[in-house]
Protein backbone atom coordinates (compact mmCIF):
# COMPACT_ATOMS: atom_id res chain seq x y z
CA UNK A 1 0.00 0.00 0.00
CA UNK A 2 3.11 2.31 1.22
CA UNK A 3 4.90 1.49 -2.24
CA UNK A 4 1.77 2.19 -4.32
CA UNK A 5 1.30 5.76 -3.27
CA UNK A 6 4.78 6.58 -3.30
CA UNK A 7 4.59 5.45 -7.20
CA UNK A 8 1.34 7.46 -7.59
CA UNK A 9 3.14 10.81 -6.06
CA UNK A 10 6.91 10.29 -8.01
CA UNK A 11 5.03 12.05 -11.56
CA UNK A 12 3.66 15.03 -9.41
CA UNK A 13 7.29 15.12 -7.78
CA UNK A 14 9.33 15.52 -10.88
CA UNK A 15 6.88 17.72 -12.33
CA UNK A 16 7.53 20.13 -9.71
CA UNK A 17 11.02 19.81 -9.28
CA UNK A 18 11.24 17.68 -6.02
CA UNK A 19 13.50 15.01 -7.04
CA UNK A 20 14.98 14.43 -10.66
CA UNK A 21 13.88 11.76 -13.33
CA UNK A 22 16.97 9.51 -12.11
CA UNK A 23 16.12 9.91 -8.62
CA UNK A 24 11.72 8.71 -9.52
CA UNK A 25 13.22 5.47 -11.40
CA UNK A 26 15.97 4.67 -8.65
CA UNK A 27 12.86 4.76 -6.28
CA UNK A 28 10.36 2.82 -8.58
CA UNK A 29 13.09 0.24 -8.64
CA UNK A 30 13.88 0.23 -5.55
CA UNK A 31 10.29 -0.14 -3.87
CA UNK A 32 8.16 -1.68 -6.75
CA UNK A 33 4.36 -1.94 -6.60
CA UNK A 34 2.96 -5.11 -7.31
CA UNK A 35 0.21 -5.62 -9.60
CA UNK A 36 -3.23 -5.05 -8.53
CA UNK A 37 -5.72 -7.79 -8.89
CA UNK A 38 -2.53 -10.84 -9.11
CA UNK A 39 -4.74 -12.71 -6.61
CA UNK A 40 -8.33 -11.90 -7.93
CA UNK A 41 -7.28 -13.07 -11.38
CA UNK A 42 -6.05 -16.31 -9.93
CA UNK A 43 -9.19 -16.98 -7.86
CA UNK A 44 -11.56 -16.67 -11.33
CA UNK A 45 -9.03 -18.99 -13.33
CA UNK A 46 -8.72 -21.25 -10.22
CA UNK A 47 -12.41 -21.27 -9.77
CA UNK A 48 -13.48 -21.90 -13.28
CA UNK A 49 -10.44 -24.80 -13.98
CA UNK A 50 -12.19 -26.59 -10.67
CA UNK A 51 -15.10 -26.60 -11.95
CA UNK A 52 -15.06 -27.26 -15.40
CA UNK A 53 -12.61 -30.41 -13.95
CA UNK A 54 -14.89 -31.32 -11.06
CA UNK A 55 -17.85 -31.87 -13.44
CA UNK A 56 -16.00 -33.29 -16.25
CA UNK A 57 -15.17 -36.22 -13.60
CA UNK A 58 -18.58 -36.27 -12.30
CA UNK A 59 -20.27 -37.21 -15.90
CA UNK A 60 -17.72 -40.04 -16.18
CA UNK A 61 -17.82 -41.80 -13.12
CA UNK A 62 -21.27 -41.83 -13.82
CA UNK A 63 -21.30 -44.11 -16.68
CA UNK A 64 -17.69 -45.63 -16.00
CA UNK A 65 -18.77 -49.12 -15.57
CA UNK A 66 -20.38 -49.27 -18.90
CA UNK A 67 -17.57 -48.36 -20.66
CA UNK A 68 -14.96 -51.35 -22.11
CA UNK A 69 -11.37 -50.56 -22.02
CA UNK A 70 -10.51 -48.80 -24.95
CA UNK A 71 -13.04 -45.92 -24.29
CA UNK A 72 -12.02 -45.45 -20.71
CA UNK A 73 -8.40 -45.00 -22.40
CA UNK A 74 -9.94 -42.24 -24.81
CA UNK A 75 -11.60 -40.48 -22.00
CA UNK A 76 -8.41 -40.79 -19.72
CA UNK A 77 -6.16 -39.13 -22.05
CA UNK A 78 -8.98 -37.11 -24.45
CA UNK A 79 -9.11 -34.15 -22.02
CA UNK A 80 -5.13 -34.15 -21.83
CA UNK A 81 -5.01 -33.83 -25.13
CA UNK A 82 -7.77 -30.79 -24.97
CA UNK A 83 -6.12 -29.36 -22.39
CA UNK A 84 -3.20 -29.53 -24.23
CA UNK A 85 -4.43 -27.71 -27.41
CA UNK A 86 -5.70 -25.34 -25.16
CA UNK A 87 -2.89 -24.51 -23.29
CA UNK A 88 -1.04 -24.34 -26.76
CA UNK A 89 -3.22 -21.35 -27.93
CA UNK A 90 -3.12 -19.19 -24.93
CA UNK A 91 0.67 -19.46 -25.04
CA UNK A 92 0.51 -18.45 -28.59
CA UNK A 93 -1.23 -15.54 -27.71
CA UNK A 94 1.80 -14.60 -25.92
CA UNK A 95 1.63 -11.29 -23.59
CA UNK A 96 -1.43 -10.48 -24.83
CA UNK A 97 -2.86 -13.55 -22.99
CA UNK A 98 -5.11 -12.20 -19.76
CA UNK A 99 -3.86 -13.76 -16.47
CA UNK A 100 -6.77 -15.45 -16.13
CA UNK A 101 -6.36 -17.20 -19.53
CA UNK A 102 -3.01 -18.46 -18.35
CA UNK A 103 -4.19 -19.28 -15.12
CA UNK A 104 -7.36 -21.70 -16.04
CA UNK A 105 -5.61 -23.15 -19.16
CA UNK A 106 -2.81 -24.24 -16.52
CA UNK A 107 -4.63 -25.40 -13.78
CA UNK A 108 -7.13 -27.51 -15.97
CA UNK A 109 -3.97 -29.27 -17.56
CA UNK A 110 -2.77 -29.90 -14.22
CA UNK A 111 -6.05 -31.29 -13.26
CA UNK A 112 -5.85 -33.19 -16.67
CA UNK A 113 -2.17 -34.87 -15.91
CA UNK A 114 -3.68 -36.05 -12.60
CA UNK A 115 -7.12 -37.93 -14.02
CA UNK A 116 -4.55 -39.20 -16.87
CA UNK A 117 -2.44 -41.01 -14.49
CA UNK A 118 -5.10 -41.60 -11.80
CA UNK A 119 -7.33 -43.68 -14.57
CA UNK A 120 -4.64 -45.08 -16.43
CA UNK A 121 -2.83 -46.87 -12.90
CA UNK A 122 -7.07 -47.85 -12.44
CA UNK A 123 -7.17 -49.49 -15.73
CA UNK A 124 -4.46 -51.62 -16.57
CA UNK A 125 -4.37 -52.72 -12.53
CA UNK A 126 -0.93 -51.13 -11.81
CA UNK A 127 1.00 -51.16 -9.06
CA UNK A 128 1.82 -48.32 -6.53
CA UNK A 129 0.51 -46.01 -3.80
CA UNK A 130 -1.27 -42.81 -3.66
CA UNK A 131 1.74 -41.22 -2.33
CA UNK A 132 3.76 -42.35 -5.58
CA UNK A 133 0.56 -41.18 -7.66
CA UNK A 134 0.97 -37.80 -5.97
CA UNK A 135 4.89 -37.97 -6.24
CA UNK A 136 4.87 -38.57 -9.96
CA UNK A 137 2.01 -35.99 -10.12
CA UNK A 138 3.64 -32.65 -9.08
CA UNK A 139 7.13 -34.16 -10.68
CA UNK A 140 4.60 -33.64 -13.56
CA UNK A 141 2.84 -30.34 -13.12
CA UNK A 142 5.53 -28.37 -11.62
CA UNK A 143 6.88 -26.84 -15.96
CA UNK A 144 3.32 -25.70 -15.86
CA UNK A 145 3.83 -23.57 -12.93
CA UNK A 146 6.91 -21.95 -14.93
CA UNK A 147 5.95 -21.98 -18.49
CA UNK A 148 2.22 -20.18 -17.67
CA UNK A 149 3.38 -17.97 -14.78
CA UNK A 150 0.97 -19.69 -12.48
CA UNK A 151 0.37 -19.13 -9.00
CA UNK A 152 -2.75 -21.73 -9.01
CA UNK A 153 -0.45 -24.50 -9.89
CA UNK A 154 2.62 -23.56 -7.91
CA UNK A 155 1.11 -23.55 -5.36
CA UNK A 156 -0.95 -26.81 -5.77
CA UNK A 157 2.60 -27.65 -6.20
CA UNK A 158 3.85 -26.91 -3.03
CA UNK A 159 0.41 -28.55 -1.16
CA UNK A 160 1.51 -31.89 -2.84
CA UNK A 161 4.95 -32.09 -2.25
CA UNK A 162 4.10 -31.35 1.85
CA UNK A 163 1.52 -33.70 1.82
CA UNK A 164 3.77 -36.21 0.06
CA UNK A 165 6.89 -35.13 2.55
CA UNK A 166 3.97 -36.11 5.52
CA UNK A 167 2.95 -39.26 4.28
CA UNK A 168 6.84 -39.94 3.71
CA UNK A 169 7.54 -39.10 7.62
CA UNK A 170 4.62 -41.26 9.07
CA UNK A 171 5.04 -44.07 7.15
CA UNK A 172 8.66 -43.95 7.89
CA UNK A 173 7.69 -43.50 11.60
CA UNK A 174 5.50 -46.61 12.05
CA UNK A 175 5.97 -49.28 13.85
CA UNK A 176 5.22 -51.39 10.82
CA UNK A 177 7.34 -49.57 8.82
CA UNK A 178 8.98 -51.79 5.52
CA UNK A 179 12.05 -49.55 5.35
CA UNK A 180 11.12 -48.74 1.42
CA UNK A 181 9.58 -45.29 2.26
CA UNK A 182 11.47 -42.50 0.37
CA UNK A 183 14.64 -40.23 1.98
CA UNK A 184 12.55 -36.82 2.41
CA UNK A 185 16.00 -35.22 3.87
CA UNK A 186 17.19 -35.97 0.31
CA UNK A 187 13.66 -35.61 -1.34
CA UNK A 188 11.90 -32.44 0.56
CA UNK A 189 14.80 -30.05 -0.51
CA UNK A 190 14.83 -31.14 -4.29
CA UNK A 191 11.30 -30.90 -4.47
CA UNK A 192 11.28 -27.62 -3.25
CA UNK A 193 14.07 -26.43 -5.47
CA UNK A 194 11.90 -26.99 -8.39
CA UNK A 195 9.38 -23.74 -7.09
CA UNK A 196 13.00 -21.41 -7.56
CA UNK A 197 11.80 -21.23 -11.69
CA UNK A 198 8.80 -19.38 -10.87
CA UNK A 199 9.76 -18.06 -7.04
CA UNK A 200 11.86 -16.22 -6.88
CA UNK A 201 12.31 -16.28 -11.14
CA UNK A 202 14.76 -15.71 -13.62
CA UNK A 203 16.03 -12.44 -12.59
CA UNK A 204 15.34 -12.95 -8.63
CA UNK A 205 12.67 -10.02 -8.42
CA UNK A 206 9.69 -11.83 -8.69
CA UNK A 207 8.06 -12.19 -5.41
CA UNK A 208 4.94 -14.08 -4.87
CA UNK A 209 1.87 -12.12 -3.94
CA UNK A 210 1.15 -12.15 -0.33
CA UNK A 211 -1.40 -14.68 -0.50
CA UNK A 212 0.98 -16.65 -1.86
CA UNK A 213 3.54 -16.25 0.13
CA UNK A 214 1.14 -17.66 3.00
CA UNK A 215 1.08 -21.04 1.70
CA UNK A 216 5.28 -20.59 0.41
CA UNK A 217 5.83 -20.48 4.02
CA UNK A 218 3.42 -22.74 5.12
CA UNK A 219 4.40 -25.45 2.68
CA UNK A 220 7.97 -25.54 3.31
CA UNK A 221 7.24 -25.14 7.25
CA UNK A 222 5.21 -28.44 7.08
CA UNK A 223 7.61 -29.95 4.59
CA UNK A 224 10.69 -28.88 7.24
CA UNK A 225 8.40 -30.37 10.24
CA UNK A 226 8.03 -33.76 8.49
CA UNK A 227 11.64 -34.01 7.48
CA UNK A 228 12.32 -33.32 11.57
CA UNK A 229 10.09 -36.19 12.43
CA UNK A 230 11.64 -38.32 9.62
CA UNK A 231 14.94 -37.73 10.64
CA UNK A 232 14.43 -37.74 14.64
CA UNK A 233 12.55 -40.90 14.95
CA UNK A 234 13.68 -44.28 14.30
CA UNK A 235 11.62 -47.07 13.69
CA UNK A 236 10.94 -49.77 16.67
CA UNK A 237 13.53 -47.49 18.90
CA UNK A 238 12.60 -45.02 21.67
CA UNK A 239 15.18 -42.32 20.45
CA UNK A 240 13.45 -39.39 19.42
CA UNK A 241 14.81 -35.91 18.01
CA UNK A 242 11.66 -34.55 16.76
CA UNK A 243 11.31 -32.42 19.23
CA UNK A 244 14.18 -29.99 18.90
CA UNK A 245 14.81 -30.88 15.03
CA UNK A 246 11.33 -29.18 15.09
CA UNK A 247 12.50 -26.27 16.75
CA UNK A 248 15.43 -25.79 14.57
CA UNK A 249 13.28 -25.98 11.48
CA UNK A 250 11.20 -23.09 12.83
CA UNK A 251 14.03 -20.95 13.82
CA UNK A 252 15.49 -21.64 10.54
CA UNK A 253 12.02 -20.55 8.39
CA UNK A 254 11.59 -17.21 10.64
CA UNK A 255 15.48 -16.01 10.02
CA UNK A 256 15.45 -17.03 6.22
CA UNK A 257 17.25 -14.16 4.54
CA UNK A 258 15.13 -10.97 3.44
CA UNK A 259 16.03 -8.12 0.88
CA UNK A 260 15.72 -4.66 2.71
CA UNK A 261 12.33 -3.93 1.12
CA UNK A 262 11.48 -6.91 2.40
CA UNK A 263 12.64 -6.37 5.77
CA UNK A 264 10.73 -2.61 5.95
CA UNK A 265 7.38 -4.92 5.19
CA UNK A 266 4.83 -5.27 7.86
CA UNK A 267 4.99 -8.68 9.84
CA UNK A 268 1.46 -9.53 7.27
CA UNK A 269 3.39 -9.51 4.73
CA UNK A 270 6.30 -11.93 5.94
CA UNK A 271 4.15 -15.10 6.68
CA UNK A 272 8.00 -16.86 7.23
CA UNK A 273 8.16 -14.93 9.76
CA UNK A 274 5.50 -15.12 11.33
CA UNK A 275 4.95 -18.67 10.99
CA UNK A 276 8.77 -19.77 11.94
CA UNK A 277 8.49 -17.79 15.50
CA UNK A 278 5.17 -18.96 16.51
CA UNK A 279 6.64 -22.45 16.03
CA UNK A 280 9.65 -21.42 18.02
CA UNK A 281 7.80 -20.12 20.50
CA UNK A 282 4.90 -22.72 20.99
CA UNK A 283 6.90 -25.14 21.21
CA UNK A 284 9.03 -23.86 23.84
CA UNK A 285 6.10 -22.70 25.73
CA UNK A 286 5.31 -26.52 25.56
CA UNK A 287 8.64 -26.78 27.56
CA UNK A 288 7.54 -24.71 30.36
CA UNK A 289 6.29 -27.82 32.14
CA UNK A 290 8.27 -30.50 33.49
CA UNK A 291 7.67 -33.58 31.08
CA UNK A 292 7.89 -31.27 28.22
CA UNK A 293 11.07 -30.30 29.17
CA UNK A 294 13.03 -33.45 29.78
CA UNK A 295 12.10 -34.78 26.52
CA UNK A 296 13.65 -31.67 24.81
CA UNK A 297 16.71 -32.24 26.69
CA UNK A 298 16.91 -35.77 25.71
CA UNK A 299 15.83 -34.59 22.02
CA UNK A 300 18.69 -32.85 21.99
CA UNK A 301 20.97 -35.64 22.98
CA UNK A 302 19.61 -37.90 20.62
CA UNK A 303 19.62 -35.38 17.82
CA UNK A 304 23.45 -34.23 17.75
CA UNK A 305 24.73 -37.37 16.21
CA UNK A 306 22.52 -36.80 13.39
CA UNK A 307 24.02 -35.52 9.83
CA UNK A 308 20.34 -33.42 9.45
CA UNK A 309 20.81 -31.70 12.94
CA UNK A 310 24.25 -30.21 11.71
CA UNK A 311 23.02 -29.18 8.83
CA UNK A 312 19.90 -27.01 10.06
CA UNK A 313 22.74 -26.12 12.59
CA UNK A 314 24.31 -24.49 10.07
CA UNK A 315 21.96 -23.09 8.05
CA UNK A 316 20.30 -21.18 11.25
CA UNK A 317 23.95 -19.79 12.31
CA UNK A 318 24.94 -18.34 8.20
CA UNK A 319 20.58 -17.27 8.55
CA UNK A 320 21.70 -15.55 12.00
CA UNK A 321 24.81 -13.91 10.55
CA UNK A 322 22.77 -12.34 7.91
CA UNK A 323 19.87 -11.29 10.17
CA UNK A 324 22.31 -9.92 12.32
CA UNK A 325 24.14 -7.73 9.64
CA UNK A 326 20.61 -6.54 8.38
CA UNK A 327 19.63 -5.47 12.31
CA UNK A 328 16.70 -7.83 12.51
CA UNK A 329 17.30 -8.13 16.25
CA UNK A 330 13.87 -9.39 17.31
CA UNK A 331 14.09 -12.02 14.63
CA UNK A 332 17.59 -13.20 16.48
CA UNK A 333 16.31 -12.55 20.10
CA UNK A 334 13.20 -15.47 18.82
CA UNK A 335 15.64 -17.99 17.32
CA UNK A 336 17.77 -17.71 19.72
CA UNK A 337 15.34 -19.70 22.29
CA UNK A 338 15.85 -22.87 20.01
CA UNK A 339 19.54 -23.01 20.83
CA UNK A 340 18.68 -23.39 24.81
CA UNK A 341 17.46 -27.02 24.68
CA UNK A 342 21.39 -27.44 23.45
CA UNK A 343 22.86 -25.10 26.63
CA UNK A 344 20.94 -27.19 28.96
CA UNK A 345 21.36 -30.85 27.91
CA UNK A 346 24.96 -30.65 29.29
CA UNK A 347 23.63 -29.82 32.72
CA UNK A 348 20.87 -32.32 32.90
CA UNK A 349 20.97 -35.66 33.70
CA UNK A 350 19.08 -38.18 31.55
CA UNK A 351 16.76 -39.54 34.49
CA UNK A 352 16.81 -36.49 36.18
CA UNK A 353 13.29 -34.01 36.80
CA UNK A 354 12.36 -31.75 33.85
CA UNK A 355 11.69 -28.91 36.53
CA UNK A 356 14.99 -27.20 36.30
CA UNK A 357 15.12 -27.31 32.14
CA UNK A 358 11.13 -25.90 32.42
CA UNK A 359 12.05 -22.99 34.57
CA UNK A 360 14.61 -22.66 32.80
CA UNK A 361 12.57 -22.25 29.67
CA UNK A 362 10.16 -20.02 30.94
CA UNK A 363 12.78 -17.53 32.20
CA UNK A 364 14.76 -17.44 29.06
CA UNK A 365 11.17 -16.27 27.14
CA UNK A 366 10.75 -13.89 29.81
CA UNK A 367 13.76 -12.58 28.81
CA UNK A 368 12.90 -13.08 24.98
CA UNK A 369 9.55 -10.83 25.65
CA UNK A 370 11.69 -8.29 27.62
CA UNK A 371 14.31 -7.72 24.67
CA UNK A 372 11.18 -7.63 22.25
CA UNK A 373 9.71 -4.37 23.99
CA UNK A 374 12.83 -3.12 24.98
CA UNK A 375 14.68 -3.12 21.15
CA UNK A 376 11.73 -0.77 19.95
CA UNK A 377 12.04 1.42 22.91
CA UNK A 378 15.56 1.85 22.52
CA UNK A 379 15.03 2.80 18.68
CA UNK A 380 15.94 -0.60 17.17
CA UNK A 381 13.36 -2.65 15.08
CA UNK A 382 11.32 -4.49 18.00
CA UNK A 383 8.25 -6.37 18.52
CA UNK A 384 6.71 -4.77 21.59
CA UNK A 385 3.12 -6.17 21.22
CA UNK A 386 4.33 -9.91 20.65
CA UNK A 387 6.59 -9.85 23.86
CA UNK A 388 3.72 -8.25 25.99
CA UNK A 389 1.80 -11.16 24.07
CA UNK A 390 4.05 -13.52 25.07
CA UNK A 391 4.58 -12.26 29.01
CA UNK A 392 0.57 -12.53 29.17
CA UNK A 393 0.86 -15.89 27.91
CA UNK A 394 3.45 -17.06 30.04
CA UNK A 395 2.09 -16.09 33.30
CA UNK A 396 -1.54 -17.19 31.95
CA UNK A 397 0.66 -20.75 31.28
CA UNK A 398 1.83 -20.05 35.14
CA UNK A 399 -1.84 -18.96 36.62
CA UNK A 400 -3.26 -21.85 35.17
CA UNK A 401 -1.61 -24.58 37.41
CA UNK A 402 -0.98 -23.01 39.89
CA UNK A 403 -2.95 -24.13 43.26
CA UNK A 404 -5.17 -20.96 44.21
CA UNK A 405 -8.28 -20.95 43.81
CA UNK A 406 -10.85 -20.05 40.88
CA UNK A 407 -11.87 -16.41 42.01
CA UNK A 408 -8.16 -15.72 42.37
CA UNK A 409 -7.40 -16.77 38.53
CA UNK A 410 -10.39 -15.58 37.45
CA UNK A 411 -9.10 -11.86 39.20
CA UNK A 412 -5.53 -12.29 38.06
CA UNK A 413 -6.79 -12.97 34.22
CA UNK A 414 -8.89 -9.81 34.58
CA UNK A 415 -5.92 -7.76 35.32
CA UNK A 416 -3.67 -9.51 32.93
CA UNK A 417 -6.20 -8.67 30.20
CA UNK A 418 -6.51 -5.36 31.12
CA UNK A 419 -2.49 -4.88 31.34
CA UNK A 420 -2.45 -6.21 27.75
CA UNK A 421 -4.87 -3.90 25.82
CA UNK A 422 -3.60 -0.70 27.96
CA UNK A 423 0.40 -2.00 26.39
CA UNK A 424 -1.00 -1.83 23.18
CA UNK A 425 -2.97 1.09 23.12
CA UNK A 426 0.23 2.55 24.68
CA UNK A 427 2.11 1.43 21.68
CA UNK A 428 -0.25 2.14 18.76
CA UNK A 429 -0.30 6.24 20.10
CA UNK A 430 3.53 6.17 20.62
CA UNK A 431 3.88 4.78 17.11
CA UNK A 432 1.11 7.10 15.83
CA UNK A 433 2.98 10.09 16.87
CA UNK A 434 6.81 8.90 16.03
CA UNK A 435 8.53 10.36 13.20
CA UNK A 436 8.29 8.32 9.51
CA UNK A 437 4.83 6.66 10.63
CA UNK A 438 4.07 3.29 11.74
CA UNK A 439 6.72 1.19 11.58
CA UNK A 440 7.02 -2.42 10.20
Amino acid sequence: MHQRWLAEQLPEWERDGIITAAGARLLRERYPVEPRGGLAQMIVGAVGALLVGTGLIAVLAYNWDDFPRWVRLGLALGPLAASQAASWWVLGRGESAKPWMRESAALVQTLAVGAAMALVSQIYNLPGTWTDLVFWWCLVAVPLAWVFRSDAVAIAYLIGIAVWTVAQAEAHGSWFSRGDVADVRIWFPLLLSGILPRWPGPNLHDRPQPGSRLVLAGSVLVGLLAVAAYAGIRPREPNNASFWLAMLSGAAVLLFPLERSGIEEPLSRKPQVLLGGCTVLGLALIATYEDPARELVKSVGFGLPLGWCWLLLAVVAGFAILAYRQGRFAELAIAAVALVPLLAAPLSAPDASGWPVAIASSLVLLATAIALIALEFIGYRGAARIGAALITLLVILRMADAGVSLLVKGLAFIVIGSGFLGFNAFVSRRRAAAPGGTPA
